[in-house]
């Protein structure tokens, strides 16, 4: 099986929810006998020195990159309001790229090319049009629920406009290209469902957020103060609105109880007002060199999303390592989970409070509900079982007849 993969970024190393889900395909479908190309685009956003990549993975694969510079830029986003094409996705697109592309698809023959993500699909015609390989779109999220949800919360009113403008084009993109694929393979059953309620024909498989469980056996020394953490990109909005509110909301009556509380913040791109709230119990990490050893040295993880799509790579980690996670209905969309068994859900600021209260009160509550995440995760996220389940559908999709 020749399996082609397109990327809007560079899966190496396997840092960040995008990166991991792409990464542990490639890896599980070499381990089954699969010769995988991978062309990414390397952004200026997330700009990999590819030469530096020592992982033993990408030695086993056929790499192809095209550079692109994807900076919001203030002229170009302004001009773009007159063209009726969605800025978002324009970023990513290139005629030099494509015709990268389009050499790569005549020399070479592939029997599945999978489009990873929204970003890249402005090179599907290019692909239609060079290659008789089938085509598959991984929708990592539904792009256009990200900024209709970041529309919801925001409150200054062009702001407000600007997101409303962005979500409707992304909407419009995406409702255009539904059918436009052999099948689309979606990461939870909630987006599968989307897909199919706004009138998609093709095939759609779900195949959730999956990880190497192996990695995930490691040795747990949490803090030895109560600690609560959050890791994630702050370069991505939804990410630094969550923790804006949670900063705001809740960690004031968390410091007032004065019981030994700290918070420790991680992740790229920290914006500089972070950087003056550092104190004893508030610490900024700024970003790690091993978000495993982050997550596993807290005794509770927070994920307070307002907005968002898809599901949550770093819940599932969290999951994976048997940790107590307090989340937002938004942030656990997708996953099986229930409340107060392996996960907490707080939508309120309230909630948050009440459910961090509970946590450093009931000495087996962090215990039980971590022990019951990490058999949610062995049951239904285990790289291994969805890799063979993803190459069925790839086999399938292949013996139909046009």
């Amino acid at each position: 099986m020749k399996v082609l993969l397109l990327t809007n970024r560079v899966p190496f190393p396997p840092h960040g929810g995008y990166a991991i889900v792409v990464y542990n395909t490639i890896k599980e479908l070499i381990d089954l006998g699969g010769e995988v190309t991978l062309f990414s685009l390397n952004t200026t956003k997330h700009f990999v020195k590819t030469k530096e990549i020592k992982d033993p993975v990408f030695k086993k694969i056929k790499f192809v990159q095209y550079k692109i510079d994807n900076r919001v830029k203030v002229k170009d986003a302004f001009l773009n309001l007159f063209t009726g094409e969605s800025y978002n996705l324009s970023r990513f697109y290139e005629k030099n790229c494509a015709s990268k592309l389009a050499h790569l698809l005549r020399t070479q023959d592939f029997d599945i090319i999978q489009f990873e993500g929204l970003q890249v699909v402005p090179y599907l015609d290019i692909v239609k049009a060079v290659s008789k390989a089938k085509i598959i779109y991984r929708a990592h999220n539904i792009e256009h629920q990200i900024w209709k949800r970041l529309t919801l919360q925001e409150n200054f009113f062009l702001r407000k406009m600007y997101f409303n403008l962005l979500s409707k084009r992304l909407q419009k993109f995406e409702f255009k290209i539904l059918n436009s694929f052999n099948a689309i393979i979606t990461i939870s059953a909630v987006d599968e469902h989307f897909f199919k309620s706004v009138g998609c024909q093709s095939p759609v498989h779900t195949f959730p957020v999956a990880l190497d469980l192996e990695k995930y056996n490691v040795q747990q020394n949490p803090s030895l103060h109560k600690s609560i953490g959050y890791i994630g990109s702050m370069d991505w909005r939804p990410n630094l609105e969550g923790i804006d509110w949670f900063l705001e909301k809740v960690w004031p009556s968390i410091k007032q109880l004065d019981a030994g509380i700290t918070f420790h913040l991680a992740g790229k791109n920290m914006p500089k007002y972070l950087e003056g709230l550092n104190s004893e119990s508030f610490i900024l990490e700024g970003e790690v060199d091993d978000a495993t050893a982050f997550i596993a040295r807290q005794h509770v993880l927070i994920v307070p999303l307002l907005s968002g799509s898809g599901m949550r790579v770093k819940i599932i980690e969290a999951m994976a390592l048997g940790k107590c996670i307090i989340a937002t209905s938004i942030a656990a969309e997708g996953i099986h989970y229930q409340h107060d068994v392996n996960i907490l859900i707080a939508d309120k600021a309230d909630d948050f409070y009440k459910q961090i209260l509970r946590c450093f009160t009931d000495k087996t509550l962090i215990s039980r509900i971590g022990k019951e995440a990490k058999k949610l995760v062995a049951k239904y996220h285990n790289n291994k079982m969805l890799s063979k389940d993803l190459l069925n559908v790839y086999e399938a999709i292949c013996d139909k007849k046009p």
